[in-house]
């Protein structure tokens, strides 16, 4: 029993940075996509999934929060205690390679990590996925420790092969973000096969594996391939092109413990403390090559965690010279393995110290990390749509036009709007800037919403410089710091900006 108190322990403490203010923020496009999936019936929802190359598993988990008040907190909590079992697996992994100091900082690391926690409180499968990929990790780790048993019969390392065939199949009967796990498991048993005597018995037990894993998957993937709509190169377009900045803001938010904001692909500029990110940067790099070294006489369990931890990084970045697909969410289950070194090479290098040096260490470690991880509670992380809803509900009139600069607002806008507001609003809301200039020469008012939905590249000078065509605004207003609503009204010929946010130069 005593046993299974750290592994508790850990989950309950990784648990609560995500708890907290877990509804606070507003669904954005992908969650109100998750909501609205959820919303229907078994078999639309099957339907629906398939065909936008989505598993329906987690979104089947999800239906019956969706009658709860308060989604934004329901639906995000499976997320929550997904995020929070993967530290636990992180922690009990580590401490198999190297101790329990090992797995303490490893889960201090990945709990306390801005991105995994950001995605804690998503209403979406990328914990739930990171968290089976863990189990699969966790049973290709225990091989590696016994591969005289690994090369045995089935039966004789069960527990292992167990746990890499139910984590990975589950993973993968969640989301095709798994696939890459296969092949990097894969890559980790060649590699373990100089070390192994018991070599044929191996690879029968690895077929025998991978066997099982096809078939507890592949019915659910035919489905996709019959019911899908489109290709995954097309779905994938919207990703922007790879260059020196993408890259080290998908590494830099994955790996290094810096502040990212999804929408626009970049740092959050706030920071509790300046450059303590780069101190924290300086010592994982530290920690990670004591791991590399510390772990060099053990090399089964190096090549299982190098592997673990490379292989993702450095294929989608081949892959994104040709086709974009690097972003924090495909990278996500691979800063596990990463915080098991990381942990690993720390542990090392405090070993041999005193126990007081020791505890006085991990303290400090926990309290540099929870400083650098404070600034994702106090900034907009997510536009506030419902805030613009609310304004945009009490300021339309019929008859108005509205002009969004991301149409995939709507569905977000529909959420938060009165219901008896959405006719007023919504009538008239999916043009484009030719629709809004026909307006205004027709006498109309036209209320112009720039925000993005989702993820998104473009500026406010970019969308607004066409924009002055309309003629000068009659209001602007901010609703939180991401979303500008600007009223052209054509009997008003002056510009009133109550709110300017961080859109320079409509009011000129």
């Amino acid at each position: 029993m005593w046993a299974l108190a750290w592994p508790i322990g850990v989950f309950m403490l990784a648990l609560l940075p995500r708890l907290f203010e877990l509804g606070a923020r507003p669904f954005w496009l992908d969650e109100v996509l998750t909501y609205q999936r959820a919303s229907l019936k078994p078999g639309a929802l099957m339907l629906d999934s398939f065909q936008n190359h989505h598993m329906p598993s987690f979104f089947l988990m999800l239906s019956p929060f969706t009658h709860l008040a308060h989604p934004e907190f329901w639906l995000r909590l499976p997320s929550a205690v997904f995020g929070a079992i993967a530290v636990m697996l992180v922690f009990m992994i580590a401490s198999r390679v190297a101790g329990r100091l090992a797995g303490v900082l490893a889960a201090l690391i990945l709990g306390l990590s801005p991105t995994v926690v950001a995605f804690s409180q998503e209403a979406r499968s990328y914990t739930l996925v990171m968290m089976l990929i863990l189990v699969g990790l966790y049973g290709v780790t225990r091989l590696a420790q016994d591969l005289p048993a690994a090369g045995r019969g089935f039966k004789a390392a069960r527990s292992g092969w167990l746990c890499y065939i139910l984590g990975t199949a589950a993973a993968l009967d969640v989301l095709g973000d798994g696939l890459p796990w296969v092949v990097a498991a894969n890559l980790i048993f060649a590699a373990l096969l100089p070390f192994m005597q018991e070599r044929r018995g191996f690879l029968r037990n690895v077929l025998l594996a991978d066997a099982a894993i096809f078939v507890l998957t592949a019915p659910f993937y035919a489905l996709l391939l019959y019911f899908q709509t489109q290709t995954v190169a097309h779905s994938l377009g919207w990703i922007p092109p790879l260059d020196a900045a993408r890259v080290w803001y998908n590494f830099g938010a994955v790996y290094f413990m810096h502040v990212a904001d999804w929408v626009s692909y970049r740092f959050l500029s706030h920071h509790a403390v300046p450059g303590l990110a780069w101190i924290i940067d300086v010592l994982l790099m530290l920690a990670l090559c004591a791991a590399g070294w510390g772990l060099r006489r053990r090399p089964p369990l190096l090549v299982v965690l190098s592997i673990a931890f490379l292989f993702l990084p450095c294929v989608f970045l081949l892959i994104s010279l040709r086709q974009p697909i690097l972003l924090p969410r495909y990278l996500l289950w691979s800063a596990a393995p990463f915080a098991i070194l990381v942990g690993v090479g720390a542990a090392m290098l405090l070993e041999g110290r005193q126990v007081l040096a020791t505890r006085l260490a991990v303290a400090a470690a926990a309290a540099v990390l929870l400083a650098n991880l404070t600034p994702y509670y106090h900034v907009e992380t997510k536009p506030r749509w419902d805030v613009a809803a609310r304004m945009l509900a009490g300021e339309v009139n019929p008859g108005d036009v509205v002009y969004l600069s991301d149409t995939g607002a709507l569905p977000i806008l529909q959420l938060y709007m009165p219901h008896d507001a959405q006719a007023v609003v919504l009538r008239d809301a999916d043009g484009d800037l030719t629709h809004a200039e026909q307006a205004i020469g027709e006498g109309k008012r036209v209320w112009v919403v720039y925000g993005h939905a989702g993820q998104n590249t473009s500026t406010p000078q970019e969308f607004f410089g066409p924009a002055h065509a309309l003629g000068k605004p009659s209001l602007v207003q901010a609703a939180g710091s991401r979303i500008t609503i600007v009223l052209y009204d054509p009997a008003v010929n002056y510009a009133s900006c109550s709110v300017l946010g961080q859109q320079d130069g409509i009011c000129g």
